[in-house]
């Protein structure tokens, strides 16, 4: 595993900065698609801590108030059986000790898989999504909003919109890896 800790240019009004915690390959994407698909949620130990230790070398913890994940839709969820993302943002709550905000940022709109989509696909399928159902959480704080993979910015970038309109003063995104080609 080749951990980079690398900045991800994102060109997005509603993020202040994206990281990444580890170069993506072969080995990486079997991981993760094992994590997510495949009920690994073990590896969820492992990737929270190489995530944590990204936040403490970029010195992220010194400028969030809380953490997030990128929800997704409760049937999906069901169907799952977790939330990849809510599992890697408990684990780096904890680490760095930072509330988690958990329940009131939530994904209305059952969306098709975007794996195979491209980025214009994923801005028109993801629209009006997400949802805070508690502003006042977030109001006035920098964000932390924690996912699994970055693959065109979208998903990361639709969530840090609505949590801007809903207060946040700022998001911070941060994902184990990323295909995105910068």
């Amino acid at each position: 595993m080749d951990i980079i800790n690398k900045e991800v240019s994102m060109d997005s009004p509603y993020i202040k900065k994206v990281y990444y915690s580890l170069f993506y390959n072969r080995f990486i994407r079997e991981k993760v698609k094992e994590f997510k698909f495949n009920g690994k949620t073990y590896l969820c130990k492992a990737f929270g801590e190489i995530m944590s230790e990204t936040i403490i070398k970029e010195k992220i913890y010194e400028e969030i108030d809380m953490v997030a994940f990128v929800p997704t839709h409760r049937r999906k969820e069901a169907l799952r059986g977790y939330n990849q993302a809510e599992l890697l943002a408990k684990h780096i709550s904890k680490k760095i000790n930072k509330p988690l905000l958990q329940g009131s940022f939530i994904k209305v709109k059952w969306t098709k898989d975007q794996s195979h989509s491209d980025k214009a696909d994923r801005i028109i399928n993801l629209r009006d999504s997400f949802q805070i159902r508690e502003p006042k959480e977030i109001e006035g704080k920098t964000v932390l909003l924690v996912d699994d993979i970055i693959t065109t910015g979208v998903t990361m970038e639709e969530c840090s919109r609505v949590l801007m309109n809903n207060g946040a003063k700022a998001v911070v995104g941060l994902a184990l890896t990323s295909s995105k080609k910068n």
